[in-house]
């Protein structure tokens, strides 16, 4: 957004207060003034003062259920200390699937405050095809926890989860394609694995480059300084691909055979 604004101009009228029901109980909805997309909300601070603030900006979306709404505003605090956030709203999600509530942070500024971040979030799980559930779950399962480290902040462990989840994936992968290398496949080092089992070429190729920028998640010191977590993400998506791809291959190859072989 722009550092320079313009004043606002006169507010309209607020509008009336209205009665929302959550749960078996009766929630009053705070005085709301709409222009364009600023509000102008009642809040109270914690010495029970009430004032009014306007605020730039809603969330567009829950949180809780990733549906695009209008949430319903609930309440509003203000804390007093000196705090990059301090100006807390309570919003809820007005889809009657959800209804649930959550807290929209925002930075005092003049003359609007500016939504810094909403919480709690519930990370949306990244969604994996037939053929890969069935060839590597635990690479799901991990891969979809490192997600939601990664929503919940925690950045210094997002890599480590996602370098774990490559290895379930191609080791899995490795023994489906030689299954009599099960031991040792579960026990060679990764980088290993991928040279010595893993022999399509798009899969290895992926697969080898996922693994050093994971190793780089792990280790105290970074070699590859111009890659980061975006591009990690997108190395093990790749390698998926090219795993499904080959165990599709495979399946059509064995089901189909070539009629003029006969």
């Amino acid at each position: 957004m722009s550092a320079e604004r313009r004043q606002n101009p006169p507010l309209q009228a607020d509008v009336p207060l209205r009665v929302t029901r959550l749960r078996g109980h009766t929630v009053r909805r705070l005085h709301v003034c709409i222009n364009r997309m600023k509000r102008t909300i009642q809040i109270r601070t914690l010495s029970g003062e009430q004032e009014h603030v306007t605020i730039e900006s809603v969330p567009d979306f829950c949180p809780l259920c990733h549906t695009s709404v209008l949430p319903l505003i609930l309440n509003g605090i203000k804390r007093e200390m000196n705090s990059s956030d301090s100006l807390r709203v309570v919003f809820q999600c007005p889809d009657l699937r959800c209804q649930e509530l959550f807290v929209g942070y925002y930075a005092e500024s003049y003359p609007s405050n500016y939504l810094r971040r909403v919480a709690p979030i519930e990370p949306l799980e990244a969604q994996f095809s037939e053929v890969i559930n069935e060839a590597s779950p635990t690479f799901v399962e991990v891969y979809n926890q490192a997600i939601a480290a990664e929503s919940a902040n925690l950045s210094q462990i997002v890599g480590m989860g996602l370098r774990k989840a490559l290895e379930f994936l191609v080791k899995d992968f490795a023994i489906r394609e030689h299954p009599d290398q099960d031991e040792d496949i579960r026990k060679a080092p990764l980088a290993r694995c991928i040279k010595e089992y893993i022999k399509d070429p798009n899969v290895k190729e992926c697969a080898k480059r996922a693994a050093w920028l994971g190793n780089d998640e792990t280790h105290y010191t970074r070699r590859w300084l111009d890659k980061d977590l975006k591009d990690l993400k997108l190395l093990i998506r790749l390698t998926v691909n090219w795993v499904e791809n080959a165990i599709l291959t495979e399946k059509y190859i064995d089901d189909m055979t070539d009629p003029s072989a006969a």
